[in-house]
């Protein structure tokens, strides 16, 4: 699974997260030192960053425990549905099938005239050589493998792409969204190219909403709380989690949650302290893209695929009732995060992932895929970017570079001609 990012720069609203060594607190309203310069406390930055997101639904962060819902999902229309994650030893993206071959095999027949672009790149992203001596004589012999650790994988994209957007269930001829008529494209495979464009992160293209920022490695345990009610229980919001801390990465969205403990813990002071049991539901991985969760005729959700964990936690209430903080009190995963959108890749991975991959297409496909009235609900509810910004920003800076290459053969075609 691709590891998210451990790190973003503070900015615009939506500066979250410091490494757990940042911070020695079990508080989430103490201000920090990052780079050097003091910053506003985990729990205001989250608080802008959610109020700033969900502007225009009028939704407000909400710190107050006893204000926040003990139980909530988000709509049956908008549970993530499952997909495959694709390991990387056993060929990531290119060895996802289609029908006539595979899934990034088709693209390139779609959109690059059948030239393999897409595909080739991927095989050759991970893909070694090696040498080792043959049974037979001891002659050495050449091998290629994936050099990947057991758990790299689409878990991220998998995980991105089924918050961002609703499962595919109809086929889509290429020539809807631009590419060669004839070349339809069926759900399972529009679901692995989602996958793959939102599997590759920049800072700027998601956001942590409890990060790793507690001594144990994993998420603030009161902001973790606040991240589950606030998202989810007011915005309707599924939210990601890294279930495992370290450099290992399983990566799921969470879509239901439920406190089914609460225990007074004692006072400190002004200080009040709960103790929680909170059971999560979360989408778990399909081992095909071909299964389908949601009924293509009428909309409905069936055999969804899902697991739970349970989490035991301490919550800290100042004298206003609001949640200060808080520790865990067992395994609470790495941290909790949302995407903001797909990463537009390019070939010298400023932009990380495929470049041969058109973001704008594959979610063109998507969308036309989706059953149109889910399609408009999500439209409806939407967070982030629509696309990713700096393709709008490369196409400027293409143009200019244009119209001035332009400017200067003009130029020289109006030049007086000289005699020697």
């Amino acid at each position: 699974m691709t590891r998210i990012g451990n790190l973003l720069p503070i900015g615009a609203m939506l500066a979250i997260g410091l490494s757990a060594t940042d911070i020695h607190a079990e508080s989430n309203v103490t201000r920090r030192m990052v780079g050097g310069e003091s910053a506003p406390s985990e729990r205001e930055e989250q608080e802008s960053a959610f109020n700033h997101l969900f502007r225009d639904q009028e939704l407000v962060y909400e710190t107050e425990f006893a204000k926040l819902k003990t139980s909530a999902a988000v709509d049956n229309w908008r549970i993530p549905y499952s997909a495959a994650i694709y390991p990387e030893r056993s060929g990531g993206l290119a060895a996802a099938r289609s029908t006539t071959g595979t899934v990034l095999g088709k693209y390139d027949l779609a959109f690059h005239n059948g030239q393999s672009l897409a595909e080739s790149y991927d095989r050759r992203r991970k893909m070694r050589t090696g040498v080792r001596r043959g049974i037979l004589f001891g002659r050495p012999q050449t091998y290629t493998y994936y050099d990947a650790e057991h758990w790299e994988g689409y878990c991220s994209g998998f995980t991105a792409s089924t918050i961002r957007h609703p499962e595919p269930v109809r086929p889509v001829d290429a020539a809807v969204v631009g590419g060669r008529p004839g070349v339809v494209f069926q759900p399972a495979e529009i679901k692995a190219l989602l996958s793959a464009v939102y599997n590759r992160t920049r800072k700027d293209s998601y956001l942590f909403v409890a990060p790793a920022s507690a001594r144990d490695g994993g998420p603030n345990m009161g902001t973790f709380h606040l991240a589950l009610a606030n998202y989810i229980g007011q915005a309707g919001h599924p939210v990601g989690i890294d279930r495992t801390k370290g450099r290992e990465a399983w990566n799921n969205p969470i879509y239901e949650y439920q406190v089914t403990s609460i225990r007074d813990a004692g006072r400190r002071g002004d200080i009040e302290f709960k103790e929680l049991i909170t059971k999560i539901n979360y989408t778990w991985y399909a081992t095909t893209d071909r299964v389908n969760q949601t009924d293509a005729e009428t909309g409905e959700r069936r055999g969804h695929q899902a697991r739970s964990m349970s989490i035991r936690y301490q919550l800290e209430l100042d004298a206003e009732g609001k949640i200060v903080g808080g520790r865990a009190l067992s395994y609470s995963g790495h941290f909790l995060w949302v995407p903001l959108f797909a990463v537009q890749a390019v070939t010298d991975q400023s932009s990380p992932g495929n470049p041969h991959l058109d973001v704008q297409k594959v979610i063109a496909l998507a969308r036309e895929s989706a059953l149109p009235e889910i399609q408009e609900q999500y439209d409806r509810v939407a967070i982030g970017a629509a696309a990713d910004p700096q393709i709008a920003v490369r196409a400027e800076a293409q143009r200019l570079r244009e119209v001035a290459a332009q400017a200067a053969a003009e130029s020289e075609d109006q030049e007086p001609a000289t005699n020697d």
